[in-house]
């Protein structure tokens, strides 16, 4: 008995066939690898949206009230530490979005040789971010500062109305809650979040008639 080995078009249309059905197995575990790389980033963008509400949510909820607030800062009245009902430098927080360094940091002051003795009387008529840096420029006070959150290239506050500063200052303090919408990069994928939350106590301090 003769046997007939396969002919030339046998072979190139066996070799077509394999090709296919390993172009389509690549396809497809290339297609499985990219959604669990995908499914991978979701998640980690959603724990780290998670820690970056508690980070926050850690100031924000135990605060007397807010001082002002803007599209990427704000300044929070965190506790009265000294009982007097009046604001304080070293009670002051002050947060903000750098976009150079994609993060949110907090910053705070201390006096350790108590020369601020001098409440702020009329806080909605304080520049908070220029009595930052006013009183870091001093010897005897120390400041510092803490990354909440990394990784951050676009985050905004939702501001309260106001036309003016001082009037946007007034209407922050008026405030008692604080909510955020933001961008975080994981890998080469951008997520966009929101979060907020409430001052749990909130209890400004009775401003003076200038």
């Amino acid at each position: 008995m003769t046997r007939r080995g396969m002919t030339l078009l046998e072979t190139l249309l066996a070799i077509a066939i394999t090709g296919m059905v390993g172009a389509g197995v690549t396809a497809m575990m290339s297609s499985l690898s990219a959604g669990m790389i995908d499914h991978h980033d979701t998640r980690s963008s959603t724990l780290r949206a998670g820690l970056s509400q508690a980070r926050l949510s850690s100031y924000v909820t135990r605060c007397r009230c807010l001082l002002d607030c803007e599209a990427s800062r704000l300044v929070l009245w965190l506790e009265d530490a000294d009982g007097d009902d009046a604001i304080d430098a070293t009670e002051v927080r002050w947060v903000h979005h750098d976009d150079d360094d994609d993060r949110v940091m907090i910053q705070w002051l201390t006096d350790p040789q108590n020369v601020l003795d001098e409440p702020y009387a009329n806080p909605t008529a304080v520049d908070w971010w220029d009595q930052l840096r006013q009183l870091e420029l001093m010897a005897t006070i120390r400041s510092g500062s803490l990354d909440l959150i990394h990784g951050v290239p676009e985050w905004a506050f939702n501001t309260p109305g106001g036309r003016s500063a001082q009037s946007r200052r007034a209407a922050s303090m008026d405030q008692r809650t604080v909510e955020a919408t933001f961008t975080l990069a994981v890998a080469d994928n951008t997520f966009q979040h929101s979060l907020g939350d409430s001052i749990r106590m909130h209890d400004p301090p009775t401003e003076e008639t200038p």
